[in-house]
């Protein structure tokens, strides 16, 4: 087999694997070597896509099958015909022949800031305070990496599956609604607004959700809970409603909005609290908690801390 015709068979492999959405990370680090390794492997693939349908590609998968010196064989059938396949087509085409192939970058916010970003593919992300997150799309896979904060995504459907590593395990979708908060403590809680996702562990465990539901990742493990079913997060809106909660998740949440560090002490933290509380205002939400929660608000150095006990007369 020619140089040619060994790179067009190779495009064929990868055209028709890009059409399965059970493609994995390895599928996805392979492409993405392949692709970056000579300019004609791009242009072969280009082809191939506009092909999807013809002879052309069968018989390019044909000598695909063949080739023992493949570094691995195609796991599943070939299907040229499937509604996946063309929407993977349309897919591949603007990103080969249009925009980059590849999109990686990170997104961030500071401290009481919030940040929508539209990714190419028309997905939606709004990213709630000091939050950080790694995006990474190819024509064959959309992944991301949410590495602190919270997040609001609204996944557009377009073939290909969408991946979010949330570090205790991993969010999977494809066209849906839902919010992923990674909390400092390690743990990650899932919450389902609109379509289906389905939640996986490092250890193999594994959740669908359905919108309304919410989900707790931690120590390896799912934890089911539920949720109010509405349209999206409060926090979207600036608002945080305390139902079953502790007031060290509250302060966490107002921490989020604040220009300024806000903590809470060890026995402060595990107060339960209700009610609907303002985050776009967090000293007068703070001020609020201070007369409520008999606890105290003091400022040390550049941090705001919330202590058990309320303040002594002479302090007021």
């Amino acid at each position: 087999m020619t140089n040619d015709k060994r790179i067009m068979a190779e495009a064929a492999a990868w055209a028709d694997r890009a059409s399965h959405p059970d493609a994995d990370l390895d599928d996805a680090a392979a492409f993405e070597s392949w692709m970056n390794a000579s300019p004609a492997h791009r242009a072969a693939f280009a082809e191939m896509i506009g092909l999807w349908r013809s002879d052309a590609l069968s018989q390019a998968a044909a000598e695909v099958e063949q080739r023992a010196d493949l570094r691995r064989p195609l796991r599943v059938p070939w299907r040229l015909a499937a509604p996946s396949a063309l929407a993977m087509a349309a897919v591949c085409i603007a990103a080969v022949l249009v925009a980059p192939w590849m999109d990686h970058r990170t997104l961030e916010t500071r401290r009481g800031e919030t940040r929508t970003v539209a990714l190419a593919d028309g997905t939606s992300i709004r990213l709630n305070g000091d939050a950080r997150l790694s995006i990474r799309q190819s024509p064959l896979w959309r992944a991301a990496t949410l590495e602190r904060g919270e997040a609001w995504f609204e996944v557009r459907l377009d073939g290909r599956p969408f991946v979010i590593d949330a570090g205790e395990g991993e969010v999977r979708v494809m066209g849906t609604a839902f919010n992923v908060d990674r909390m400092a403590c390690g743990r990650a809680e899932v919450t389902l607004y609109r379509g289906a996702v389905r939640l996986r562990t490092r250890g193999g465990q594994i959740l669908d959700l359905e919108p309304g539901d919410r989900a707790m990742l931690e120590h390896g493990r799912i934890r089911p809970t539920t949720h109010s079913l509405s349209t999206r997060p409060d926090w979207t809106d600036g608002w945080f409603d305390a139902e079953e909660t502790t007031l060290g998740r509250l302060v966490a949440e107002i921490d989020r909005f604040s220009r300024t560090p806000v903590v809470i002490d060890g026995q402060a933290s595990r107060i339960p609290v209700s009610g609907r509380f303002r985050l776009t205002d967090p000293p007068a939400t703070l001020a609020l908690i201070e007369r409520a929660y008999d606890v105290r608000i003091d400022t040390t150095g550049e941090t705001i801390v919330v202590r058990s006990g309320s303040r002594q007369p002479d302090r007021r």
